[in-house]
């Protein structure tokens, strides 16, 4: 039996990510993904209130997905952030449902992965997060 080790580190973690167990996570593909409506790299949206280990697992499970659609290598997971607003408890959510709201608006469909988040995206956020930041992060991963 031979052993051989991995040139490339499979998941890189920073600590600073250690510091919040509610996250927003974006999984963004090497390559944009074609949509009705242009092309963008960001296979899902997603958020956890258990910290890092979902959000590896999370991507995990993903990733097995959009390699099983796409002929990609790897993928990466980005982390959304924002400091919460006194009174609003779940900010992970509406965090998420603006990201979600921004990438339909752009594209005209939901990433690859988003099934579940897709239901529930209209509910009033823009009173709590600004749009035009929300246009920026979805428009980092734009390539048309």
């Amino acid at each position: 039996m031979k052993a051989n080790l991995s040139k490339r580190a499979p998941m890189v973690l920073h600590r600073d990510i250690l510091k919040r167990n509610t996250l927003v996570y974006l999984v963004v593909a090497p390559k944009p993904i074609r949509r009705k409506n242009g092309r963008s790299r960001i296979a899902y949206i997603g958020t956890t209130q258990k910290g890092v280990s979902r959000m590896a697992l999370s991507a995990a499970f993903r990733a097995q997905e959009v390699f099983d659609r796409k002929s990609f290598q790897k993928l990466e997971v980005c982390v959304v952030s924002s400091k919460g607003r006194p009174g609003r408890i779940a900010w992970w959510k509406i965090l998420e449902r603006a990201l979600l709201a921004k990438f339909f608006e752009r594209y005209h469909e939901f990433p690859l992965c988003n099934r579940k988040g897709a239901r529930n995206w209209k509910s009033g956020w823009s009173r709590f997060i600004r749009e035009d930041r929300m246009r920026k992060i979805v428009g980092q991963f734009d390539a048309s």
